[in-house]
């Protein structure tokens, strides 16, 4: 039976969670795509999905009680990346994806997965088009051979960890409170970091070279990015964005920011904009912590909060009660 092209995504930010107790209502819940699954092993079937949607990225947790063959269709010039929370032994096109392999696939085509009883995966679904532009500004070359066919990948330990991290909190927190993908900053941050951590997985292998520049052209990058950062309140640059603004390459970057900081740059500007945000607060210039953290592209919430206390020994609702409480005390 032919399957019809996938259904066309919201056209504006959204987040969902479905239930269901019906392999096939299930498989129609993920929206954006085109499914069919065969329920494989025996008893009642239980269903849950939460996907997250930003201007060209879609998120998505899904977890199947029983085995499952899955026929699967993306969207035309999509990038689909999924990743398991466990080596459960599934399978893409019959093959059997390795401890710590991550499924890809950047083809219009219909493909096949076997999932096993109490699968539990993760994935992104990205326009290309967004997949490239980061791809450009951080001087990372796409592995496009990869993408032809639906297949498995090997994944770094640590970049693969980062990646479901990531991708586990974001959708654990959309909707609940704790997330600020409501401001367009927020939203972009986050949108960014999953391309990001989705190029790790995808980029080709590069040849070292960046290392070379000199103590001084580093240095001078260094301030560069830190001046782009200070100079754009209201539109933060992204490390992508300010590897674009810079003419550097993502490596560039970081080897600058090693040598120069003793950091990355991603744990550097981080710490600027946790600055930024409690100069906010400390002088009362917000009327939430959530909106002076989103304003600063902060889309977790919880992250936030946990980097701020780790910083600064405190809770940000500690600095805006404080700067409230003196800034009544003044007006005695």
């Amino acid at each position: 039976m032919a399957i019809a092209s996938p259904p066309s995504p919201p056209t504006t930010s959204a987040t969902r969670w479905t239930v269901s107790d019906d392999v096939e209502a299930h498989a129609a819940n993920l929206s954006g795509w085109q499914q069919r699954y065969d329920q494989l092993s025996c008893g009642a079937f239980r269903g849950a999905l939460a996907d997250v949607w930003f201007d060209e990225v879609q998120v998505f947790r899904e977890r199947t009680s029983h085995a499952v063959r899955q026929k699967c269709t993306i969207r035309p010039d999509t990038v689909w990346c999924g990743v398991t929370l466990a080596h459960d032994g599934s399978r893409i096109e019959g093959r059997s994806v390795g401890e710590g392999g991550v499924m890809v696939s950047g083809s219009a085509a219909e493909f096949e997965l076997l999932t096993p009883d109490h699968h539990d995966i993760l994935g992104i679904v990205a326009t290309r088009s967004s997949l490239q532009a980061i791809s450009q500004a951080l001087g990372q070359p796409l592995n496009d051979s990869a993408l032809d066919h639906p297949t498995w990948l090997a994944c770094a330990p640590q970049a693969r960890s980062q990646l479901v991290r990531g991708l586990a909190m974001l959708v654990g927190e959309a909707g609940t409170g704790l997330s600020c993908h409501d401001h367009a900053q927020a939203r972009r941050f986050a949108q960014h970091a999953v391309l990001e951590s989705l190029l790790t997985v995808l980029a080709a292998p590069q040849a070292d070279g960046d290392e070379c520049l000199s103590f001084e052209r580093r240095r001078r990058l260094v301030r560069a990015a830190c001046n782009q950062v200070a100079s754009c309140p209201e539109a933060l640059p992204t490390v992508p964005e300010l590897c674009e603004q810079l003419h550097v390459s993502r490596r560039t970057l970081q080897y600058a920011f090693e040598t120069v900081i003793g950091s990355s740059p991603v744990v550097y500007l981080r710490s600027l904009r946790l600055n930024a945000v409690r100069r906010e607060l400390h002088a009362g210039a917000t009327a939430t912590v959530q909106d002076a953290a989103a304003r600063h592209g902060f889309w977790s919430l919880s992250q936030f909060g946990s980097d701020y206390r780790r910083l600064f020994a405190e809770r940000p609702s500690q600095t805006l009660a404080r700067a409230r409480s003196q800034s009544k005390l003044a007006r005695l």
